[in-house]
């Protein structure tokens, strides 16, 4: 009887660990959503905007983006990979520095409002997301490193039966997924969407066919947040009476803690972001 108890703690010892709840992990990330979306408004960056029409062509822009007094100012530096002409840039130039100072000419309570009223509405556009957790029947596939960081992948697919709230969760039952959810932050950092179903989206509804996807991708910065990397989107869709294909891709770089004296990055020092 005495070698019992050490052959018993053996067994528990070698038993795996629990299989984590993956429908509770992607509960968890949903309800960090807000709280991460406020550390995000602390950085500037670099975005670079491409856009490929369907019969091949490419175009894109790159801006310098900053949240200043609550507000986001985006300031267009390249054309095409190409710093903007001097008398572009400066026209840009002009159009910032007067978007900031008609902000920081306003009281401190009126930009308090102001900050509260975008926490409000971004709460509010991100309602559809607290159904994400009953929208789907979710399986966890394994593990994976992104950024050198232990993250779950778990898939996403449409619950049958599922009913919406928000008008925008309407369009959950038509999307199916694969999400990569970091371990420590629970945080979305990289997800593969597909369109299995047409439906409408957006002011002007264009019409998403199946065979549209999204990949979407993010970056641990300074070891405190994960912020975009790169979405990319191949779009098979209808808008009115034409047809729309070609792909979107946005890349964002040159993340940097913003301060008041944050340093603005010229065309030149930003180039193809790539």
């Amino acid at each position: 009887m005495a070698v019992v108890a050490p052959v018993l703690l053996l067994a528990f010892a070698a038993a795996p660990a629990p299989r984590p709840d993956p429908a509770e992990i992607v509960r968890k990330s949903v309800s960090l959503d807000q709280d991460n979306w406020k550390k995000a408004r602390d950085y500037a960056y670099i975005e670079r905007q491409q856009q490929q029409d369907g019969s091949g062509k490419t175009s894109s822009k790159t801006y310098d983006v900053t949240y200043l007094y609550g507000k986001e100012f985006r300031r267009l530096i390249a054309k095409d990979d190409k710093p903007l002409s001097e008398g572009d840039g400066a026209k840009e130039q002009r159009r910032y520095d007067k978007a900031v100072a008609k902000q920081a000419a306003k009281s401190p309570e009126k930009r308090a409002k102001e900050e509260a009223d975008a926490e409000k509405e971004h709460e509010k556009d991100r309602e559809f997301a607290r159904e994400i957790p009953d929208a789907y029947d979710f399986q966890l596939l394994g593990e994976d490193r992104i950024d050198g960081h232990p993250a779950w992948i778990i898939s996403a697919t449409p619950k049958p039966g599922f009913v919406a709230h928000d008008a925008q969760a309407k369009a959950l039952d038509k999307v199916r997924a694969k999400i990569w959810i970091d371990q420590e932050s629970y945080e979305w950092v990289k997800a593969d969407a597909e369109v299995i179903r047409p439906f409408k989206w957006g002011l002007f509804l264009l019409a998403l066919n199946p065979g549209t996807v999204l990949h979407f991708t993010q970056t641990r910065v300074n070891n405190e947040i994960w912020l975009p990397k790169q979405i990319a989107v191949d779009l098979d869709a209808r808008v009115l009476f034409k047809n729309l294909s070609g792909s979107f891709d946005d890349t964002f770089s040159n993340y940097r803690k913003f301060t008041s004296d944050a340093k603005m990055v010229s065309g030149t020092e930003a180039g193809p972001q790539k």
